[in-house]
């Protein structure tokens, strides 16, 4: 058998067995709210917008002066509304770097202050549709 034959088979073989796997969940937002007030909220952008609940949001936004809000809300658990605010330069650029279909997490503290701000960007995220 031809070395370079063999080669290519390989390879071909691999492409199907490494084929990219695919965010599978409900795109349901998940509220956690801890007993001291302090919590978290997360949920990916694009199986929200995309699912057939239009009763669930969730974002972050910046201003100029680095001044953070995060909210999301969840009307079909009872409306469920969650917000976090915070001035840091250093969580302003995990809010640049939101995209359509990325997963976000955010999470506070018991003043309501947001304490971090988790962007992923990945190809098995679902893509905002429309």
């Amino acid at each position: 058998m031809n070395k370079s034959w063999l080669i290519a088979l390989v390879l071909g073989a691999s492409g199907v067995a490494f084929a990219g796997s695919k965010f599978t969940g409900s795109g349901d937002i998940i509220i956690v709210r801890n007993a001291d007030g302090s919590g978290s909220a997360s949920g990916y952008l694009g199986a929200i917008y995309n699912g057939p609940s239009v009763r669930q949001w969730m974002g972050c936004q910046r201003n100029e002066n680095d001044n953070v809000f995060c909210h999301a809300i969840d009307e079909a658990a009872g409306t469920r509304s969650v917000s976090c605010t915070a001035q840091s330069a250093f969580l302003a650029q995990s809010v640049s770097s939101i995209s359509p279909d990325v997963r976000l997490l955010f999470q506070w503290n018991a003043q309501g202050v947001c304490t971090r701000i988790q962007v992923t960007h990945s190809s098995e995220y679902q893509d905002k549709q429309g």
